[in-house]
């Protein structure tokens, strides 16, 4: 279905996950996104076997990782370090409201595809790049993948579960969230060129994006100097801001902030005698006791099951969900009924993008094999029969 950028057209000069998930979002929202991937190639993505232990191919199939990050895309193969591909990229910037990339800048000058070549070409362009530690500083030209990105900005010690032992949690995190900023960014930047005309600049980094995630935490440590305390399980601040296991192996994550709540839990719970308790009085109380309390919560939990405690929570309009684990979620009535798992036409499930747009449906597009649609994005741009055959022919272009 037509989106709301049914008339933009993005050059997509990107690999991996970070700046393919950018153009992903963009393409979900309609736009016609052009992958451009070097001539007999390809981004590196394409070829992983495995990651976080995980076999990504279904037989001869494309992998899943590839599917993900590049569904809805017209694919393009050209090797933009041959001279010859040249008139080919201009064309392209010509033709293009917004590029997108996530390379390096040593590799975009190298192929003539910086912000300043693109722009003297298309003064309109929307260029934005996502970068790993972001543009300036001691290392900005410094490599950067998911897993470092996530140390340098902290991400691994919020995740730690003590504090004390940094954790990586798996499904490149980092880079989903960083290439959703760039996306919006270029929202923006689409926006602000309606309103001037002129062409817009966007930049975002792994650092940027998961200081913004974790903008609570580090407004504490920029205002305060102390971070969040990481909070033990079994002698928590918040007794009803915890989890507990419950009888039948499942767990339950109480969010219960206010506390005037504590007394329609234990209605629930029906432990109505711990609202008397003087020990758990108040707040304070509550804390002074905390080990006290989330011993006599861990061992009533034990007696029944999970569904059974969220039904009384959930009836008293309590804060209360049940821990899923991620293999619950494909599945899930909740997920089901929000049409958050989409298909492609490939068969592939895919998590939806992260907002609904009412009325617009994303496109259930497969990603592109190497250069499917060279002819076709050539023949857009201007280039066909004889002008073709010579690209093919110097191995410009699949």
């Amino acid at each position: 279905m037509p989106g709301p950028l049914a008339d933009i057209r993005v050059i997509d000069l990107t690999m991996w996950v970070q700046g393919p998930m950018a153009s992903t979002l963009l393409a979900d929202l309609g736009a016609d996104v052009i992958k451009v991937e070097k001539a007999g190639v390809g981004d590196f993505a394409r070829n992983l076997r495995s990651v976080f232990g995980v076999d990504l191919r279904r037989g001869d199939e494309p992998n899943l990782l590839w599917t993900i990050c590049n569904r809805n895309k017209r694919g393009l193969a050209l090797d933009l370090r041959d001279p010859h591909a040249r008139p080919v990229f201009e064309a392209l910037v010509r033709a293009a409201d917004v590029l997108v990339t996530n390379l390096m800048a040593g590799a975009l000058a190298e192929f003539g595809a910086d912000e300043a070549s693109v722009r003297a070409i298309n003064p309109r362009i929307v260029y934005a790049r996502a970068a790993g530690f972001g543009e300036f500083g001691p290392w900005a030209d410094d490599p950067c993948q998911d897993t470092v990105g996530m140390a340098y900005a902290g991400f691994l010690f919020t995740c730690s579960p003590d504090g004390v032992t940094p954790y990586y949690p798996p499904g490149a995190m980092s880079d989903v969230i960083s290439g959703t900023m760039m996306a919006f960014g270029v929202l923006a930047a689409l926006r602000e060129r309606d309103r001037t005309d002129e062409g817009q600049y966007v930049s975002t980094s792994q650092l940027q994006s998961l200081l913004w995630v974790q903008s609570l935490n580090f407004g504490a440590v920029a205002n305060l100097g102390t971070p969040f305390e990481f909070s033990s399980r079994t002698a928590p601040p918040n007794p009803m801001f915890n989890t507990y296991l419950c009888g039948d192996g499942r767990w339950l994550a109480l969010g219960m902030a206010v506390p005037a709540m504590w007394p329609a839990m234990c209605e629930a719970i029906e432990r109505p005698d711990l609202v008397s308790d003087r020990r758990f009085a108040d707040m304070d109380a509550r804390r002074s006791n905390s080990a006290e309390c989330t011993r006599i919560l861990d061992a009533h939990f034990l007696t029944g099951t999970a569904e059974r405690w969220l039904t009384a929570l959930r009836a008293r309009g309590l804060w209360v969900a049940p821990i899923n684990r991620i293999e619950d979620l494909p599945a899930d009535p909740q997920v089901a009924a929000n049409n958050l798992v989409i298909t492609l036409a490939d068969g592939s499930k895919a998590a939806r993008m992260p907002f609904t747009l009412r009325g617009h449906e994303p496109g259930r597009g497969r990603a592109p094999e190497h250069g499917e649609h060279s002819d076709e994005v050539l023949s857009d741009i201007g280039f066909e029969g004889e002008a073709v055959l010579e690209l093919r022919a110097a191995g410009v272009v699949w």
